[in-house]
């Protein structure tokens, strides 16, 4: 299904918005602080795909499954944890 970026983040860099991603689960999540959002996918009804808080970030997909998108998600992440500066 489709992920529709509606907030930038480093993690979507060189992903284009409305991009096709593997889910698999019916389930979702509601944050109660909808700032975390930065990913929505329409499945009948919008819901919360990928989240993102300090230095974390979740996918309701797997990216792991998702071809090149996928991929480039997980280029990503490696580039964000390579310029993390450390203690």
């Amino acid at each position: 299904n489709q992920v529709r970026i509606v907030r930038s983040h480093p993690i979507f860099q060189d992903i284009p918005d409305a991009s096709y991603f593997y889910f698999v689960h019916s389930y979702y999540p509601s944050p109660a602080d909808r700032s975390v959002v930065i990913g929505e996918t329409d499945y009948g009804v919008a819901f919360p795909s990928v989240v993102a808080r300090d230095n974390v970030v979740a996918t309701q997909f797997h990216p792991e499954k998702s071809g090149p998108m996928g991929l480039q998600m997980y280029a990503n992440f490696l580039r964000i944890a390579s310029e993390a500066k450390g203690p």
